[in-house]
């Protein structure tokens, strides 16, 4: 089988990996289920379903899942957990106990499985259609917005292939088990999966649903006569309608202006109740000829006169429908399901136009393809926009040879160039469904030459997702044509999804400002489209990959800084917000930023964190005034975040850091005083740079022989760049205070190792029996140059600091 790429907008493939959260911290569930989460950085479609004891979850973007985690999550209503491989999926396999099944449900771009004693069964049908005649061949299709790229598996239970499809929308699955000679589909809670039966089946995702065909010819048998026949006896019931078009026209636009006036001059002389007639021949003249707002000012005062107009079918369907012409969907829904349409064919079809104008096209392709009869007798104001609805209605569902038939009519009936855009545009949707994309792409450049804007716009865009599908255009590419749409088409779903997939584009060539800036308008100028929650989130999880996950380290420290302080406010609240904060300050104080980094850790210890966790960055605060040599400041962090219960690793860095502060402020007795009782490495550093600062050479040297036993340097032995440094200063401050018989014994147990490092010759100029009572301390640092300038104890511990993460988060 073959595979396809998704019919869906192209997206970036996802970084972030897929975790599987606790079941304590997924919420919104059933209380009696375990909790698996996954998230994702985009849309991913999801396929689950069972088969020889197993239930499987697939999705179609690859990515390494933390398989320890899932099992944790899951507790014992899962036995066992495996992630078989794929390159172009994630595929998990799982053991679960009898009766255990998930339920599935959607937070942002995150799925959700809640695992509990249930069915698996899918919460909105997706039927299996049979087309025998299509114009393509004989085929499968099966009707499903948004499906994902198609799967290749091997089920080693069962030894066969599978080809599973995995789609977006939540709760789509085939309900029951299709048999078919050279194919099977399987039963499934979400997502379709077929099994071959012949090796030259193709399954192919399109826009509209997934497509079954063979190369040698699907068999499929024909329409049963007696099923031919029924349909045939449904399709010469006259339709119920409301509108009676061709009578209410009055001749159409060749004789407008002379019946408007008749109309208006009636309504002018009727008095009493022969003028609510009046009015509404008027409105109904208006309506037949598309002039949508002059019909509904007429209703509008058709129905202040007598509110009891309200209930009948004519008054609610005419308003009902002017307002769908004029975009006005709330207002369109309201009146068109009112009970008094509910048995009115034409207020059926009108219903299905609506549903599919609010973006559920599935749910209204249905009825929209079965009434579609009802646009035959529409003036051509009317039948020009409700028959290409019925057009793009069939597309949805696959059905070729009824949009074909529709186009061709609507070609025939003389369109003016605005029409033509129109018909263009859908035209380049049905060859695209046929498998023509270089004819579609024409049709769509037809379209964008027209004088039909939303068109043009809308042609344009489908051109730009075709070619990015083709891979003829790159992201560079569609982000190119796309910016040139901005402000082509404004304030609708066009516009909102225009700028979300504009978004991801700039986010996946690395252009996160403008990728940032461009969902941010989409969640903002959208605030109440049932889809900016999901953008708002792919925002929050963007910022989440640039400061938690490391992506902005890629970026110049300043543009990092900048991308941070224009979008701050998508910080998590708690600890993974303050996470974030830490990584930024180490980020300000490596490239010495220190003021900055240290606004943002003061921040944090002041309002943000209480008890061990704010002695913790207090500490990182202290070290960061440390570098800056604001040692009263350093001090004055660690006084305000004392704390009870901190472990010993903590309360040792933090009196560390209280003795560095007081050194740099020269109170070298307190800082001894505070190190008095601690044997660690780290104190004796800084007491060895009091000693040698105090040139207190004996002392200085008591301490840098433990400094060297600590470093675990032998005698005989070869030294590493640390303890041959150690060794060196040792050197020194056993030269300087005088003791030669310590310094024929350090020569003796390191001269050799010391020749073969670094450190060779200052060792010998200062460890040289001639050397004594002739180095001058003052000398010794612009006289010993392998051992980096000589650096003090200060310069060692200020670059140990650097080397850490200033805020404690490695």
């Amino acid at each position: 089988p073959q595979q396809p790429a998704s019919g869906g907008v192209p997206t970036a493939t996802p970084v972030a990996a897929v975790t599987a959260a606790a079941p304590a911290a997924v919420t919104g569930g059933p209380a009696d289920a375990r909790s698996l989460r996954f998230d994702w950085d985009e849309p991913v479609a999801a396929a689950v379903f069972r088969r020889a004891g197993a239930l499987w979850v697939i999705f179609d973007k690859p990515s390494e899942i933390d398989i320890a985690g899932l099992r944790s999550a899951a507790g014992n209503l899962i036995r066992d957990i495996e992630q078989l491989p794929s390159e172009r999926a994630s595929v998990l396999r799982m053991k679960t106990v009898s009766g255990i099944n998930p339920g599935l449900r959607r937070d942002g771009l995150a799925w959700i499985l809640d695992f509990r004693r249930q069915a698996l069964r899918a919460q909105t049908p997706i039927e299996t259609v049979a087309q025998p005649n299509s114009p393509i061949g004989a085929r499968l299709f099966l009707p499903v917005t948004e499906p994902g790229n198609a799967v290749v598996l091997a089920d080693p239970e069962v030894g066969d292939t599978l080809v599973v499809v995995p789609v977006i929308p939540l709760g789509h699955g085939v309900s029951r088990i299709y048999e078919y000679p050279q194919a099977r589909i399987l039963r499934t809670g979400q997502g379709v999966v077929f099994q071959p039966r012949s090796d030259d089946i193709r399954v192919r995702p399109l826009r509209q649903g997934i497509e079954l065909t063979s190369a040698s010819g699907l068999q499929i048998s024909p329409v049963t006569a007696g099923v031919a026949a029924e349909t045939r006896l449904g399709a010469m019931r006259p339709l119920t309608r409301v509108f009676d078009l061709k009578k209410w026209g009055e001749g159409g636009l060749d004789s407008f202006n002379k019946n408007k006036q008749r109309l208006q001059h009636a309504v002018a002389r009727a008095k009493g109740t022969s003028r609510e007639k009046a009015r509404l021949d008027l409105a109904r003249f208006f309506f037949a000829n598309g002039f949508t707002a002059e019909t509904l000012g007429v209703l509008r005062l058709v129905a202040e006169d007598r509110p009891g107009i309200l209930e009948e079918p004519e008054f609610r369907a005419m308003r009902g429908a002017t307002n769908f012409l004029m975009s006005r969907l709330g207002e369109a829904r309201a009146d068109l399901y009112h009970p008094s349409l509910n048995d009115n064919d034409e207020g059926v079809f009108w219903r299905a136009a609506v549903r599919t104008a609010e973006g559920d096209p599935a749910a209204g392709a249905g009825d929209l393809r079965r009434f579609g009869a009802i646009t035959r007798p529409y003036p051509k104001a009317l039948k020009m926009p409700m028959a290409l609805l019925v057009a793009e209605a069939a597309i949805e569902i696959g059905d070729i040879k009824q949009a074909t038939h529709y186009l061709e009519a609507l070609s025939a009936d003389a369109p003016n160039p605005a029409q033509k855009s129109q018909i263009d545009y859908v035209e380049g949707k049905l060859r695209e469904l046929a498998g023509d994309f270089d004819g579609a792409i024409a049709k769509w450049e037809e379209a964008q030459d027209g004088p039909h804007r939303p068109s043009r716009a809308k042609a344009a865009v489908a051109r730009t997702e075709l070619l990015l599908k083709l891979r003829r255009f790159t992201d560079a590419d569609a982000i190119e044509e796309l910016e040139k749409l901005r402000f082509a088409w404004r304030g609708d779903d066009f516009e909102f999804a225009l700028l979300r997939w504009l978004g991801r584009l700039y986010l996946n060539e690395g252009d996160f400002r403008n990728g940032l800036r461009t969902l941010r308008q989409a969640a903002t100028h959208f605030r109440k489209h049932e889809k900016s929650p999901e953008v708002t989130q792919e925002m929050t999880d963007a910022f989440d990959r640039l400061y938690l996950e490391g992506e902005a380290d890629q970026l110049p420290p300043i543009t990092a800084i900048a991308l941070y302080d224009e979008f701050k406010e998508l910080t998590p609240a708690g600890a993974k917000g303050d996470e974030m904060i830490r990584k930024l300050a180490d980020r300000l104080v490596n490239i010495d930023l220190l003021d900055r980094g240290a606004a943002l850790l003061d921040a944090q210890v002041k309002f943000r964190l209480e008890g061990v966790e704010k002695a913790r960055v207090g500490a990182r605060l202290a070290t960061v005034h440390i570098l800056a040599r604001e040692y009263e400041r350093a001090m004055g962090a660690l006084d305000q975040t004392e704390a009870e219960g901190m472990e010993e690793d903590l309360a040792a860095e933090r009196r560390h850091l209280r003795a560095r502060a007081l050194i740099g402020s020269e109170r070298n007795e307190d800082a001894l005083t505070i190190l008095k009782k601690d044997k660690s490495m780290e104190a004796d550093l800084l007491r060895g740079e009091i000693h040698w600062q105090a040139q207190d050479w004996p002392h200085a040297a008591q301490v840098l022989r433990r400094l060297v036993r600590a470093a675990e340097a032998k005698p005989d032995m070869p030294l590493d760049g640390k303890q041959g440094r150690y060794v060196l200063d040792l050197a020194i401050a056993l030269t300087l205070s005088h003791n030669q018989r310590a310094l024929d014994r350090l020569r003796r147990d390191y001269g050799p190792a010391m020749d073969a490092g670094p450190f060779k010759d200052a060792f010998r100029l200062i460890a040289s029996s001639q050397s004594v009572g002739m180095i001058d301390y003052r000398s010794i640092a612009a006289k010993v140059e392998d051992v980096e300038n000589f650096q003090t104890f200060m310069a060692s511990y200020r670059q140990r600091l650097l080397e850490q993460s200033p805020s404690g988060v490695n």
